[in-house]
Parts: structure tokens; C-alpha cells; sequence
């Protein structure tokens, strides 16, 4: 315990309840790779990264496969997706205080990446790499996944705007398309997509985000919101769209 009470130990002790036995692997997981490339001393947590990513999803599969006894394999799958995106684990390392023991420059800070989510995977790979499997699961589980993750709230949650938009756009046969119409840059010269959804060629959201992907759920989001506000938004749009075509006829 005396070890424990000693920086760095104590910092991951008080995160995760137990003192490491090869300190380097943590730091090493809150290295991220603009201080610490590959032929740094102790390189970056890239590969860490790699390992816990595999490792997270085993536990999450198993946690949820227990939690919800009575669901089908989609639901299980789309579940475990929550778990593990990046906005999901950036949350998590952010409540862990990852913030404030995560090594990078101020430039790759700048940037609305998913740093934090990141280094907690990397972090997932050392406990797993010190201290074997079954205590790395007891401890993602405990200390990570249940304290931090309502999972039954979050297995409610829609997070995949996109394919719900795609879904109701198909179920009523009615035309969409997204595309990307900008691209800037912040203060930091990081791109930054500008996405629009358009419904029968009426622009129904927009959205901007550090990726195509994320500008692009913004949209979806905004063009749902908008969905749900028009009740009989599909009704008239059909009937327009009807109207459109006798008239060309």
C-alpha cells in the first residue's frame, strides 16, 4: 500500500481502485500519439488503444448479454454499439478525469477529436495486459462500465440519426439525399463539414461536425426534429409530390 500512496500509482488507484504493477503501461495508455510516437521512450497508446478496444467489447458483450436475458441478437449488437462509441466513452473518461492525466499537445487538444474515449481503450488494454482477463473484467465492469453507464437508459436511446431518417424516408417512398455543400476550418486549421439533409429536395436539417459522419447526424437529427414537429409532414409532402408529377404529365 505504500507504493499506492505514491504519484503516479496513486492516481490510478484512486481512479480504479487498485495500484498497478507495471506503472509504464498506464502512462503509456495517456500518451496520445502527438507526444509520443513510436520510436518515443514508451511510444504512444496506439497499440493499447488496439488491444482494449477488442478487450471493452468482450466485457460489454458479456455484461449485456446478462443484463437483457430475454433479447435478440440485434438488439444485444445495437446495445454494445452504445457502449462502445466514441461519444459514449468520451463521457465516461471525462467523469474517470482522464482529462487531467492524458498527455497531447495543444493543437491535437484543439481539435473535437475523440482523444479521451481513445486513451480510455488504451487504458483498458494496460489494465489487461497487468493484471490479466478476469480481474480487467471485474474492474471495467465495476469501476468503468456500471458506475458510469446507465445501460438500460442507454439501450433506449437513439443515437443513429441517419438510419432512422433513411428508415422513415423509405417506409413512406419518399426521395432524400445528403450531401456535404462546405468544408472550413477552425482556429486550428482542423476541417470542419457542413451537412444537409433534403427530403423531395426540401432542405429539412443541417448540421456541422469535425467528420462527413457527424455533420451528417446533426442534420438527420435536425430534419427528424422537424418530422416529428409536422405531424402530417409525409401526408402533404406525398400529395405535393403527387401533384408535381400529373402536372409534368
Amino acid at each position: 500500500m505504500t507504493k499506492c500512496r505514491q504519484e503516479p500509482y496513486r492516481i490510478f488507484y484512486d481512479m480504479l481502485g487498485f495500484c498497478p504493477n507495471d506503472i509504464t503501461l498506464f502512462q503509456q495508455a495517456c500518451r496520445h500519439r502527438s507526444v509520443g510516437r513510436n520510436n518515443h521512450e514508451g511510444g504512444n497508446n496506439e497499440r493499447l488503444e488496439f488491444l482494449g478496444d477488442a478487450v471493452l467489447s468482450a466485457i460489454a458483450s458479456d455484461i449485456i448479454y446478462k443484463t437483457f436475458n430475454n433479447k435478440d441478437e440485434g438488439f444485444l449488437s445495437k446495445t454494445r454499439s452504445k457502449i462502445v462509441q466514441r461519444e459514449t466513452l468520451n463521457h465516461v473518461a471525462l467523469d474517470l478525469g482522464m482529462d487531467k492525466i492524458v498527455e497531447i499537445t495543444i493543437h491535437s487538444q484543439s481539435h473535437n477529436n475523440n482523444t479521451y474515449g481513445n486513451a480510455l481503450e488504451a487504458l483498458i488494454g494496460a489494465i489487461y495486459l497487468d493484471q490479466g482477463y478476469e480481474k480487467c473484467r471485474k474492474i471495467v465492469e465495476e469501476k468503468i462500465i456500471l458506475k458510469h453507464i446507465d445501460i438500460k437508459k442507454l439501450a433506449q436511446q437513439e443515437v443513429n440519426f441517419k438510419s432512422r431518417l433513411i428508415e422513415w424516408c423509405q417506409h413512406h417512398h419518399i426521395p432524400y439525399t445528403f450531401d456535404i455543400d462546405d468544408i472550413s476550418t477552425d482556429e486550428h486549421k482542423n476541417p470542419i463539414f457542413h451537412a444537409r439533409v433534403l427530403v423531395a429536395n426540401r432542405q429539412l436539417g443541417e448540421g456541422r461536425g469535425y467528420t462527413k459522419k457527424e455533420a451528417q447526424q446533426v442534420a438527420a437529427q435536425a430534419a427528424l426534429q422537424f418530422i416529428k414537429k409536422q405531424k402530417n409532414f409525409a401526408e402533404e409532402l406525398l400529395n405535393s409530390l403527387a401533384n408535381n408529377q400529373t402536372r409534368q404529365e
